[in-house]
């Protein structure tokens, strides 16, 4: 009986103290601006969340619980989270620029595709860009037919497929060619200008 009588107290200041909670919650004000500094972002006035309900529960070990459901704005994103920007595909084409620069130093194949035992041009491009999941035709002139022409080079970045005739490579940035050049040399770096650009593609 005095255990009963002590549950029943507990739940009803239980029960108060979740109704002081939801009154002095409820009392914040809302809409408030982030005020921002050089050191950090702090709050004034911020956007409190408004609570909803609450329950009172009680475990087999006689203890008393509170749970309070809340619902509303809450505290909100900074300007930054907000407009985060998706991953850049330029970061994506220095990856591409630095795999293939891995290969330098192996030989050129004619018909070749393999990255280091031996590719012709097309066969370097197509094998590089296999690795990041896309697919490119096989020979120089349609993988120079296909993706976007970047209308010149000096719209080009990294990771753009530079077509000549009967030739391709990949861009590398800073006026740089990374292809498989010929029996002679393989898989080296040249003035992206070495011989007349035809067009610049893009494919990422």
């Amino acid at each position: 009986m005095r255990k009963s009588k002590f549950i029943q107290g507990n739940m009803g200041m239980a029960a108060v103290f979740a109704g002081l909670i939801i009154t002095l919650v409820n009392s914040f004000p809302v809409n408030a601006q982030p005020v921002v500094t050089e050191e950090a972002t702090s709050y004034e006035n911020t956007e409190m969340p408004i609570v909803e309900s609450f329950q009172i529960s009680e475990s087999s070990n006689g203890e008393v619980s509170t749970l309070i459901t809340a619902i509303g704005p809450g505290i909100p994103q900074t300007q930054a989270a907000a407009e985060a920007p998706p991953e850049s595909q330029e970061g994506i084409g220095e990856q591409v620029v630095s795999f293939a620069s891995q290969f330098i130093g192996n030989p050129y194949v004619y018909g070749g595709t393999s990255l280091t035992n031996g590719a012709d041009c097309s066969g370097f491009v197509m094998s590089v860009f296999r690795q990041f999941g896309i697919s490119l035709p096989r020979t120089s002139r349609e993988q120079g037919r296909s993706g976007i022409d970047v209308a010149g080079l000096e719209n080009a970045r990294p990771g753009d497929v530079v077509f000549y005739e009967g030739h391709i490579g990949i861009y590398m940035g800073q006026n740089q060619l990374v292809h498989s050049s010929n029996p002679e040399d393989g898989i080296k770096v040249s003035p992206v200008t070495y011989k007349p650009i035809l067009s610049i593609r893009r494919f990422l």
